[in-house]
């Protein structure tokens, strides 16, 4: 492909991105929302967690199942800050716990390009979340946890139709999800899940006039973690509950349709992470973890990504 025909392709490539590539953005939040391991363990009733979120991003190709994979001059930088409140309750319904759930992303997407094309730059607050999450299963004797919960996206993030990036999605969006926890071993356990996200249609898409509909998008994510309590307390006496976890997500489907047009978009995606978390006092969590795209199809691959995460118990 001459240089002229690809500027030309990475043009109409762009324009029908305006409204799609926000995408981005509800990847980027996914640490918040699909797990990290024995999140889906319930606390005791009555405690609050306040977590803190800081995760950088960089991507450095784009698909489209169209017009193909763009490599040269193509990249996106996110720096996405995410605020979290969850309180945990019980006796509500048969005696099983529930934790209601809050979550608020910030931040910007930087430097967008695809084969040299701008995309400009984006900033401001992402789509608020809120969720229910309920235990169909706690039994702590057996270290097995089961759990359903619902994450519901509001449409009330910075967005701008006549902009490529956009930090809100201007629609609404729900995700239902089952947890499965699991140990063996004494120092392994096991973390799966998967859910279903449905999306509502935004009708200030494309050029600012159009309707962006997309197919239900599912996902797959697992866990293996290893107990390194013990390894870490020589080191940090007061340390606990510290971890090693490799992990798993993949997500499939997500066609994404522009005016009843195929665009090329959708959220078919496998991603490899690693991460590690411990208690450094009995309240206060950190975590980090990094993860890397190694396919994706309709979208932008992550080359590198990093999670950084402060929890607080009260």
């Amino acid at each position: 492909m001459n240089s002229s025909v690809a500027k030309r392709l990475s043009k109409c490539l762009a324009t029908l991105c305006t409204g799609l590539i926000i995408e981005i953005i509800d990847l980027s939040r996914a640490g918040a929302i699909d797990y990290q391991p024995f999140d889906w363990i319930p606390l005791r009733p009555g405690i609050s967690v306040a977590m803190g979120y800081y995760e950088l991003a960089t991507y450095d190709e784009y698909n489209n199942t169209i017009t193909g994979t763009s490599k040269s001059d193509t990249h996106l930088y996110s720096h996405v800050g995410i605020a979290r409140y969850l309180y945990y309750g019980n006796h509500c319904l048969f005696d099983r716990p529930w934790v209601l759930d809050f979550i608020l992303p910030f931040g910007t997407l930087n430097d967008g390009k695809i084969n040299g094309y701008r995309l400009g730059n984006a900033s401001g607050v992402g789509d608020p979340v809120v969720s229910a999450g309920y235990w169909l299963l706690t039994q702590p004797e057996r270290r097995r946890w089961l759990s359903i919960v619902d994450f519901l996206t509001l449409p009330m993030g910075t967005y701008d139709k006549h902009k490529a990036l956009n930090l809100g999605g201007n629609r609404w969006q729900n995700d239902f999800q089952a947890d499965f926890t699991q140990g063996f071993l004494k120092k392994f356990a096991i973390d799966v899940s998967g859910d279903w996200i449905h999306y509502w249609v935004n009708t200030e898409a494309g050029t600012g006039n159009q309707t962006l509909s997309q197919n239900t998008t599912f996902g797959a994510y697992a866990w293996l973690s290893y107990d390194v309590s013990s390894t870490v307390q020589k080191v940090v006496p007061g340390a606990s509950n510290a971890f090693l976890a490799i992990g798993y997500a993949g997500l499939f489907g997500g066609r994404q349709r522009l005016d009843g047009t195929y665009t090329g978009a959708e959220t078919r995606e496998d991603q490899i992470r690693l991460t590690y978390a411990q208690f450094v006092t009995p309240t206060w969590q950190i975590l980090i973890s990094a993860s890397h795209d190694a396919s994706v199809s309709g979208q932008f691959k992550q080359d590198f990504g990093i999670t950084l995460r402060i929890a607080k118990l009260f």
